[in-house]
């Protein structure tokens, strides 16, 4: 380090044989980078070590209370302490760290409560994460949590898979400078738990005066949060593609290890980006690479053009082999000049599907017809779905709806501070718009930790039975933080939770539900849907999505047609800063103005008739900023880190007025080559108080949603 203070930036490259320079990015012209801030002392600066004080913590689990260490194969759930704890890069680290294995159940959990904790201004979170060696099934999400005045919030969440690769967490903690803060580690299993063995490594919180550095970013990949499908050694070589590139976004449904009855038909969907400088035409292909085709076709073609940038989701028919067992098979595209190509750094890897098949029923199928997330119509009725032994929806009204303020009506009144219940015949969720399942939107009392529940008339089970649903906030309901839970009442026993509680927040994602309800095989079984707030109820709305038991019988017959769905910004315009190296898009419609290269304001368009006057973005950079934040607002009511598609925001929220107009907004900032980066989204409204016959009040959650939208398609060029 050098002997002077401050902050140091050094890029380098390799230089082949023949004195040439390369580097990384799509032209292999980029340079990758150390950083460090040098302060003045030298002290270690380890203010908390989490593995040290693991024995303080409060351990649990689903299955409840833990003890530390715990026991090696243990159901319920363990931690262990790992001295040398070796990674699936096959690294064995110098510092000790975390073995965490979630209750063996599906979406299983465990978590650490540490004791309190006085943050202080410049406090990072530091960690190594990944799987465990040789835990090739490993398919988990990290969450830092974290409690202040008994209301507990996420700081930070990342999902893993066994791919060969960590990630270093470097957290800045000064939002909870002052505050007297109990932090929570926190494994959950993504769907089956088996094999789920996720080490946090050197855990701890260092501070200002240490000469622990930023960790190394590469230049043009940022660490990502989504999840990266790489492939084992297969026995065919593709060789490197020039203009075709595709980038894993998700798995839209059936993720890894979803169980599937033997036979069972099903539309797998992946969605998947276009990142390469070629358009992919209707002379493209989606092709079956290796491992086991699922009774699917061989290759497929495109049914609609995929401009560059834009992303699809896309669907093939498969039926599930008639043995039990784990069955993988690859899938790539294929260009009309019948070349391969795929995923990776040289997009010539494979994605995958897989599946696990047993004795019992099918997890819920998606419709194979091509469908647009950005909207049409609603329809009237919720597309009835084939097996099913029991309708959540149908029968919402025949449940006794309650809340901490009593008993409901069914259906609710929208805006009810007691809590409401509403049918939906497609609701729109955070993920998906208009989905065809039908749902329910649950809204819990308006107060701390309000919650809201359905208790169901008693209903038969029989063995093989499973509870689906798809589980999600609703589309614009960006400050959702709920906890959804499943229980049961059986006779006059006491009411149980069956499964849950599944903590889920506004991120873009939807969880699909699946379990199976054998246990209460020759039951007379009350279930009761029951959602929560974590914490705060402001714009808690939740949707439970296509609510049903599933009592197999028969499936539907497979197709060869991949299915293209657009996403919600496909044909936006692009914003593209080229100096300091990021892009986003914007709605058509929008208009530009006072636009340079360190900003630009940007008129978004929104729905007249209201006392809304304007909805806009303003976009700045500022060099240098330290730490980085909007500079366009006013203090802001609450800020948190957010991780959004692996770039970590600071997002701050507030109001402020100014002669009878009032001013909401939302601001995501973020960093990279000592460039700070901020989109401040502002919805500018009048006081209602200032017309003499007052216009409607705008729908702050519905005007609000376009921005989660476009901060979602924000990405670093260089």
């Amino acid at each position: 380090a050098p002997a002077t203070a401050g902050r140091y930036i050094g890029y380098w490259k390799f230089k082949n044989a023949s004195g040439v320079l390369f580097g990384i990015g799509v032209n292999a012209n980029k340079a990758w980078w150390v950083e460090i801030n040098v302060t003045g002392s030298t002290a270690t600066g380890v203010a908390y070590d989490f593995t040290a004080n693991a024995g303080s913590a409060t351990w649990s689990s689903g299955a409840g209370g833990l003890t530390f260490p715990g026991a090696d194969g243990d159901a319920k759930g363990f931690a262990l302490k790992k001295d040398a704890p070796k990674f699936e890069s096959g690294v064995t680290a110098t510092k000790p760290g975390l073995l965490f294995a979630p209750q063996n159940i599906t979406n299983g959990f465990i978590q650490a409560r540490y004791p309190a904790f006085k943050v202080q201004s410049g406090d990072r979170f530091q960690a190594t994460v990944g799987c465990e060696f040789g835990s090739t099934s490993c398919y988990v999400a990290y969450r830092l949590d974290y409690e202040v005045d008994g209301v507990i919030k996420t700081f930070w969440t990342f999902r893993e898979r066994y791919e060969g690769w960590t990630y270093n967490a470097n957290l800045d903690l000064t939002p909870l400078a002052g505050k007297d803060v109990k932090f929570i580690l926190y494994i959950s299993a993504y769907g089956s738990p088996s094999g789920d063995r996720a080490l946090w490594g050197n855990p701890v919180i260092v501070r200002k005066g240490s000469v622990s550095t930023a960790t190394p970013t590469v230049t043009g990949t940022p660490p990502t949060a989504t999840p990266t499908k790489t492939q084992p050694p297969v026995t065919q070589t593709v060789p490197p593609s020039s203009c075709d590139r595709v980038q894993f976004i998700a798995d839209v449904n059936f993720p890894d290890g979803t169980v599937v009855q033997p036979g069972a038909q099903f539309t797998k969907t992946w969605r998947l980006k276009n990142v390469g400088s070629c358009a992919w035409t209707t002379s493209y292909q989606l092709v079956f690479f290796s491992g086991e085709k699922m009774g699917a076709a061989s290759s497929a073609n495109f049914t609609k053009n995929v401009a560059v940038g834009e992303t699809v989701d896309i669907s093939m028919n498969m039926v599930a082999p008639t043995a039990a067992g784990t069955y993988r098979g690859y899938w790539m595209f294929k260009n009309a000049s019948g070349a391969l190509f795929g995923i990776g750094a040289q997009a010539n890897k494979p994605w995958w599907v897989e599946i696990k098949v047993t004795g019992g029923p099918t997890a819920t199928p998606r419709t194979a017809t091509a469908t647009s997330t950005q909207g049409g119509p609603p329809t009237s009725t919720p597309t009835s779905l084939p097996d099913t032994g029991y309708d959540f929806i149908a029968q919402a009204c025949a449940a006794t709806w309650f809340s901490g303020a009593g008993a409901l009506p069914c259906p609710g009144t929208n805006g009810d501070a007691k809590g409401f219940v509403l049918k939906s015949p497609n609701p729109s969720t955070e993920a998906i718009q208009n989905d065809p399942r039908g749902g329910l939107i649950v809204v819990p009392q308006n107060k701390q930790d309000g919650y809201i529940q359905g208790i169901y008339p008693a209903f038969r089970v029989q063995s093989g039975d499973r509870f689906q649903a798809t589980i999600g906030c609703e589309s614009g309901a960006t400050n959702c933080y709920v906890v959804f839970r499943l229980e049961y009442q059986a006779g006059a026993d006491p009411i149980k939770t069956f499964w849950g509680p599944f903590l889920e927040r506004y991120e873009g994602n939807v969880f699909n539900v699946d379990v199976d309800l054998s246990s209460l095989a020759g039951k007379d079984v009350k279930f009761i849907l029951t959602v929560l707030s974590a914490g705060s109820p402001v714009g808690d709305r939740a949707v439970w999505v296509g609510p049903r038991v599933f009592r197999p019988s028969s499936g539907s017959s497979p197709t060869a047609t991949p299915t293209l769905t657009q996403n919600p910004t496909s044909g936006w315009e692009n914003y593209l800063n080229t100096k300091y190296g990021f892009v986003f898009k914007y709605p058509n419609g929008s208009s530009i103005s006072n636009q340079s290269d360190n900003g630009a304001r940007i008129q978004l368009p929104f729905t007249g008739g209201t006392n809304l006057l304007e909805k806009y973005l303003d976009v700045r950079v500022v060099e240098g900023a330290n730490p980085c934040k909007s500079p366009d607002i006013e203090p802001p009511t609450s800020a948190e880190n957010v991780t959004i598609n692996g770039i970590q925001f600071l997002k701050e929220s507030g109001e402020g007025a100014a002669a009878g107009n009032r001013y909401d907004f939302i601001a995501y900032s973020a960093s990279a080559n000592n460039n700070c980066v901020s989109l401040t989204f502002v919805l500018h409204s009048a006081n209602i108080g200032n017309y003499a016959t007052p216009p409607p009040e705008f729908n702050k959650a519905a005007e609000s949603a376009v921005f989660d939208l476009i901060v979602n398609t924000f990405d670093w060029t260089d």
